[in-house]
């Protein structure tokens, strides 16, 4: 039975406000209800689609697209969402196809046009994406997305003047949302400090931040990994069940905070023939989220911990590691480089008793810089990373946690600096491949000519020879960086790595 236009109109606007102030799960409920009266209705289904997209959730969100797809398959921007969402689960031919298909439909769909734009840009092919967008630039187009993927795309081809230009024509749209603003104005920045005008980089740098609309609460923050090494304690890892069998030796999880190397070690390991590199991969979190979200009757996490038996563990892990190695279940080893599984590392023990862990870790003052200075995807995503205080506050956070690991897993742990990576990439490769239990391959040296889909703010870094730039980069901007060093308590006259005493 359809429901009245009116009342829908009033419901898909409730959940979008739902939305705007980032309540996704909220706004899937309500989808999601409309869709149980009224299961014809593609655009009920788009809308379910893009919630999903904003928390993350891949796979239901592919489900939903293709919902609308089938109902309706002349809309272009139900195939611009299908393409974004076969980008975040690594499917990059098949977001290709998508776009293309929309692009069909009609030729100037900002939405579709981006996209490609930006999937040329992830895979390196620069002029190929110029080409692309060049005649739609030429015509006069001044959406301000589209306007960042071209400026990105002419920053990579090393046309930097001319990407200033095109950013500071998206930054004086008088109709810029914000999102966009924030995409504009952190681009703008950091073509600026490629210039080497520092001073004009900081003030987009800054100004992108203020348009984020993130929220971090530090005092919740710090609430949670407390109670998380409270439920993971050492006595009880041991006490619960642990999945059998040896398949999990397959995984190997790269973690520590964002842009804290994680994108290089994973590109070094996946240049070895028998590594698969998947990227960052939201399987572990929604299997937590599964098996220790409270309930009725089990009102704690550390309730629903202390309830896992053997067969629910067992299940859990099979489902999870078929999800997680799909792309490629015969591959020896099998990377998932989500930064944040450092706070489910207590249940990826009990899932998966054989994995590997490699911890990136990195001066903390050029990972708070460069979280700062990037914009990072998916709903409230990295919302401590505009706010140079709760920078600082969320690196300590994660040091707490992780020292707390290493007490209490028995899972093995490999530290990778980052600096050491750029100093000696071959020690520091060979370092990586022998953790791993595998003979060396010198492909691991040449990681740069790899062909493969690499969906991270580090794109530009794993498409090149290893460089030295990046480090110390904080330096540049020292004068406006007091609420970091305050935050991190690492001033900037100090070493690193620091001696702890």
């Amino acid at each position: 039975m359809a429901i009245p236009l009116q009342q829908k109109i009033q419901r898909v606007q409730s959940a979008q406000r739902m939305e705007a102030v980032n309540n996704h799960e909220g706004a899937i409920k309500h989808y999601r209800e409309m869709i149980a009266e009224e299961p014809t209705d593609p655009v009920l289904h788009y809308h379910l689609g893009l919630a999903l997209t904003a928390r993350l959730e891949f796979a239901e969100a592919l489900q939903a697209v293709r919902a609308a797809i089938r109902l309706k398959d002349t809309v272009p921007e139900f195939f611009a969402l299908q393409a974004i969402v076969y980008r975040g689960l690594n499917r990059l031919d098949d977001a290709f196809r998508a776009a293309e298909r929309g692009v069909e439909l009609d030729p100037k769909n900002i939405s579709n046009m981006k996209i490609l734009g930006d999937i040329y840009h992830v895979r390196g092919d620069i002029e190929e994406g110029l080409a692309l967008l060049q005649p739609l630039f030429d015509e006069g187009c001044d959406h301000p997305q589209f306007l960042v993927v071209y400026a990105q795309l002419l920053s990579a081809a090393d046309r930097r003047e001319e990407a200033r230009d095109v950013l500071e024509r998206a930054v004086a749209k008088p109709d810029i949302d914000s999102q966009s603003a924030a995409w504009a104005h952190l681009h703008l920045g950091s073509v600026a400090e490629k210039l080497k005008d520092y001073e004009t980089a900081w003030e987009h740098f800054t100004i992108g931040n203020k348009h984020r609309g993130t929220i971090y609460q530090p005092a919740l923050h710090d609430a949670a990994i407390t109670d998380t090494m409270m439920v993971w304690s050492k006595d009880r890892l041991d006490r619960l069940p642990h999945a059998k069998g040896k398949k999990s030796e397959q995984l190997v999880f790269i973690l520590g905070m964002p842009r804290s190397g994680t994108s290089l070690v994973e590109q070094i390991i996946a240049s070895h023939p028998e590594v698969y590199g998947g990227g960052e991969l939201n399987f572990v979190t929604r299997t937590a989220r599964e098996l220790l979200l409270p309930t009725l009757k089990e009102s704690t996490v550390l309730a629903r911990a202390e309830g896992l038996t053997q067969s629910t563990i067992d299940r859990a892990a099979q489902k999870t590691q078929k999800l997680i190695t799909a792309p490629s279940p015969r591959a020896k080893r099998f990377s998932d480089k989500l930064p944040q599984n450092f706070l489910h590392l207590g249940i990826i023990q009990l899932l998966f008793p054989r994995a590997r862990v490699i911890q990136c870790i990195r001066d903390p003052r050029d990972i708070c810089l460069s979280c700062y200075t990037r914009l990072f995807g998916g709903a409230n995503s990295q919302p401590f990373s505009g706010n140079l205080e709760h920078l600082g506050h969320y690196f300590r956070a994660q040091e707490r946690i992780m020292d707390h690991w290493h007490k209490t897993l028995d899972l093995p742990i490999f530290k990778a600096y980052y600096e050491d990576g750029v100093q000696d990439l071959e020690t520091y490769a060979r370092g990586l491949i022998d953790f791993l239990g595998l003979e060396w391959d010198d492909a691991c040296l040449r990681f740069w000519e790899t062909k493969r889909d690499v969906l991270t703010a580090s794109t530009d870094q794993v498409r090149r020879p290893i460089y030295t730039t990046s480090i110390g980069r904080w330096r540049n901007f020292t004068e406006h960086l007091g609420p970091l060093f305050e935050s991190l308590r690492l001033g900037p006259d100090d070493p690193w790595p620091r001696e702890e005493g």
